[in-house]
């Protein structure tokens, strides 16, 4: 039996907000950086555990790559409270 919603309001969320272009970049930028270092650092954990030689580059990825993301992270939080004071 259906039963009909007497009374409900129903909420709208806007799918189609206006983010600026420049922060959009940063957000996909600092995720896929993020992820990356994830990954790095997975992979040092991997050669650490089978007693293999570490890469320079995989170990310089994993160490800068998760503070990058935060300042960049920080970066887009500011965008953001400037864009919304100037609405």
């Amino acid at each position: 039996m259906a039963r009909e919603l007497t009374g409900c309001s129903v909420i709208r969320v806007n799918t189609t907000a206006n983010t600026p272009l420049i922060q959009r970049a940063l957000t996909f930028i600092a995720g896929g950086l993020a992820i990356i270092s994830l990954i790095a650092l997975t992979i040092i954990l991997i050669q650490y555990a089978l007693s293999v030689a570490l890469s320079p580059a995989v170990l310089a990825i994993g160490l800068y790559g998760l503070p990058l993301a935060f300042i960049l992270l920080m970066v887009i939080l500011f965008l953001s409270f400037r864009e919304r004071r100037k609405n």
